[in-house]
């Protein structure tokens, strides 16, 4: 018995870690699927924006609002325009959501402010459901938000 100890024991440990890595994968499918949230597509948005993705960035987008962009993406030519994300984005130093309100079932809206390092600006996102995905319908207009402490400023 005591010569099988150690087959059994290894047995037992392998099969223990097959389970765990099979559970671990079955859950992180779970976490994966877990229903996108308005706010999600921000964070795709400027994921896509910081890689330069111009088709993940589009994929954000629905409406008259997408098919601006993708005009724009159109007249700049894919590379120019995957450029010109990549620059947008390193002159934001972040990114805050607030004021989630859902609309609808199908719609909602968030109020999302850049922060660069002179300034800040925020818009109102409005968000349609669309085939189980939200993407953003519609923006207002940005407007400047007064900082008191500029990004950057050294503190006494």
């Amino acid at each position: 018995m005591k010569k099988r100890l150690p087959s059994v024991v290894t047995v037992v440990l392998v099969i223990g870690a097959l389970i765990f890595l099979t559970e671990r994968e079955w859950f992180a499918g779970l976490r994966r699927k877990a229903p996108a949230t308005p706010e999600s597509v921000v964070w795709r948005m400027s994921d896509a924006a910081r890689k330069g993705d111009v088709q993940a960035y589009l994929d954000c987008f629905s409406g008259s609002l997408r098919q601006s962009l993708e005009k724009t993406a159109a007249d700049m030519g894919e590379v120019r325009f995957s450029e010109y994300l990549k620059k947008l984005n390193n002159e934001m130093t972040g990114i805050a959501v607030s004021n989630f309100e859902k609309v609808s079932e199908d719609t909602a809206t968030l109020r999302v402010e850049f922060v660069y390092r002179g300034k800040n600006e925020a818009q109102k996102h409005r968000f349609k459901l669309i085939d189980g995905k939200w993407k953003i319908d519609s923006l207002d207009n940005a407007e400047g938000v007064p900082t008191l402490i500029p990004y950057g400023t050294k503190v006494p």
